[in-house]
């Protein structure tokens, strides 16, 4: 999409006009080759690809700098953090399904307008970006929300993997087939990525407005069994009204508890660290594997696409792997929640480092590994994080997902320009200083969870007292 080349030419077009000349090609071409002498020691026999006569597929027609680039990447978190402190709320009041319905709409919509907009003007991209961003900030919550509806608590670990496992195949697929769609000349190639996937976003929207219910008991498409199966095992005990009941959040809100409460941190701490991570793997990783490790078009969307791809099967099977060794009491939900967190983040930690220290271009086939090893590991952030959130405080899933997720967006919205800042010159040092970034990250995410986490439900979350409150309310009117 944007042609890197152009950017180049256009930063440096100073240096020669002050000479009274333009910068020809030819001349900046041999510029890029003794920028990378310094490289080329590192490299060792490996040839240094940036040389601009090779077409390695990364040519493109829109000439955006760095910092512009960044602006986009964070133009989505500008819009989410708008809408994301209350859709939780929301749903948790009045139901997800045509919260997360519209959600979807408004995504697709804007990707299938993208190619046009981006013609228009850079602002106009701009503005689409922000207008998803709107309907980003829903998804995560609501899909939360959801989740507390359906999920039996004993497969809760399972249930919210099978849920985000669309992360990482879109991931994937983006990575992947995105990649071999920049490489070709129709629509130039880029434009049918964001018209692929807004088609993808529309098929999804009409699919989940047939099918979709907020909550077992509003659904035609399941069994009778099945649907008291599911009701039972979430009505509280003594609760007259069951978690999974359209409306989940009908009393008020207990904020200074909430406000007091370390394992909600512990669990917002850790959903900010693992969308901080995955913001800086798909924003990022295709430039460092681009100019670091100097790989092609192509060996760049599989080489991209890795860790997505290992966290997809790690999700699953580490989900199945907790919600059983809870259900035989083999480990508390306390227990289970802090050892797959401490797996994600140490697994996490110790592949950014191995990245920072011992990956070259000279030996780029090792990232392999350590993206596979990223990907197995941080997968298990499903059965640590993401269900201690639901565990703690069921009744507000939404509401907690809403301010988790608020907290991320804070910091990815302003992650992009100081990612920008620190890789301004694509120098290696610059590129490890991000691995190290992300060792630490994930280091002090897991010190934090495993001192203050817990997987019991919450006094200020106790469905059964907020019966008793609700019940006492319904008597003081009756009477």
């Amino acid at each position: 999409m944007v042609n890197s080349t152009a950017i180049h030419l256009r930063d440096n077009d100073n240096v020669e006009s002050s000479n009274g000349k333009n910068s020809s090609f030819n001349d900046y071409a041999h510029k890029i080759h003794l920028k990378n002498l310094a490289y080329a020691e590192e490299c060792g026999d490996r040839e240094i690809k940036t040389n601009i006569h090779r077409n390695l597929g990364y040519q493109g027609s829109i000439e955006w700098s760095a910092s512009e680039q960044a602006r986009l990447f964070a133009a989505l978190f500008y819009g989410g953090f708008i809408t994301i402190w209350f859709s939780g709320y929301l749903a948790d009041r009045f139901g997800p399904k045509f919260l997360i319905g519209m959600a979807v709409l408004d995504m697709s919509v804007c990707s299938l307008l993208s190619p046009v907009l981006v013609d228009l003007n850079y602002y106009a991209f701009f503005v689409a970006r922000f207008l998803m961003g709107l309907g980003d900030g829903f998804i995560f919550p609501t899909v939360a929300s959801a989740n507390a509806r359906w999920s039996p608590p004993a497969e809760r670990s399972l249930m919210f993997a099978i849920c985000t496992l669309g992360n990482q195949i879109a991931a994937v697929v983006a990575l992947l087939v995105g990649s071999r769609l920049c490489a070709i000349q129709f629509l130039d190639g880029w434009r049918l990525i964001f018209l692929s996937f807004g088609a993808i976003g529309m098929t999804s929207f009409t699919l989940w407005t047939i099918f979709a219910a907020n909550s077992p008991d509003e659904s035609s498409w399941i069994g009778l069994k099945e649907k008291q199966m599911i009701t039972a095992s979430l009505t509280a005990g003594g609760s007259r009204k069951s978690i999974s009941s359209r409306r989940l959040n009908t009393g008020k809100v207990p904020w200074s508890k909430m406000a007091r409460s370390l394992p909600l941190y512990a669990g917002i701490i850790g959903q900010v660290n693992c969308q901080f991570c995955t913001m800086v793997l798909q924003s990022y990783l295709p430039t460092y594997l681009k100019e670091y490790l100097k790989l092609s078009l192509n060996d760049n969307g599989i080489y991209s696409m890795l860790p997505f791809l290992s966290m997809i099967f790690s999700k699953i099977f580490f989900s199945i792997v907790a919600d059983q060794l809870r259900k035989r009491n083999k480990l508390t939900d306390t227990q289970s929640v802090k050892l797959f967190q401490a797996i994600a983040n140490i697994g996490a930690a110790t592949s950014a480092f191995c990245m920072a220290r011992f990956v070259t271009c000279s030996n780029p086939q090792l990232a392999i590994v350590f993206l596979l090893t990223w990907g197995m590991c941080f997968g298990t952030n499903a059965s640590g994080f993401f269900t201690q959130l639901l565990l703690i405080a069921p009744r507000y899933s939404g509401l907690i997902s809403s301010i988790s997720t608020g907290f991320t967006y804070a910091v990815n919205g302003i992650s992009p320009s100081i990612i920008s800042a620190i890789i301004k010159h694509g120098a290696p040092s610059e590129w490890r200083t991000i691995w190290y970034i992300l060792f630490g990250s994930n280091l002090f995410c897991a010190a934090f969870f495993i001192l203050f986490a817990s997987g019991k439900q919450q006094e200020w979350a106790d469905v059964a007292e907020l019966s008793r409150s609700e019940t006492r309310t319904e008597d003081c009117q009756t009477d």
